[in-house]
């Protein structure tokens, strides 16, 4: 019964062709990516975090060089004023899973120490 009364449902409200090109225009995805705040090239990835005090900054680079220690990802570091540039190496002929996996956790670290030092 349960059966019989979805099918008259689903072929009562059946969409055609001509709507559903109405509902989903084909030039546009009807799912937005979130685009990565990481550069990418063949052999790199990098980002540059902003901070507003010099604690959080500090404590980002200290976070980072801990995470350094731990991790097999080939981690540069540059620092000037209140801006930390990451650039990730690449160890094999193209950017793996290492490089992928170590990018976001800096991004977790850069969260958790923004949050640990919020007002």
């Amino acid at each position: 019964m349960l059966q019989n009364l979805m099918e008259n449902y689903l072929n009562s409200h059946s969409i055609d062709k001509k709507n559903v090109n109405k509902l989903v225009n084909q030039t546009e995805n009807p799912i937005e990516v979130k685009k990565s705040k990481w550069e990418m090239h063949e052999k790199r990835m990098q980002r540059v975090y902003t901070f507003k005090t010099n604690r959080v900054f500090e404590a980002f680079i200290v976070d980072i060089l801990k995470y350094k220690r731990e991790t097999d990802a080939n981690i540069e570091l540059r620092f000037k004023e209140d801006k930390v540039a990451i650039i990730l190496h690449a160890l094999s002929p193209s950017i793996s899973e290492i490089e992928i996996e170590a990018a976001e956790d800096i991004d977790k670290i850069r969260k958790n120490v923004a949050y640990y030092f919020a007002n």
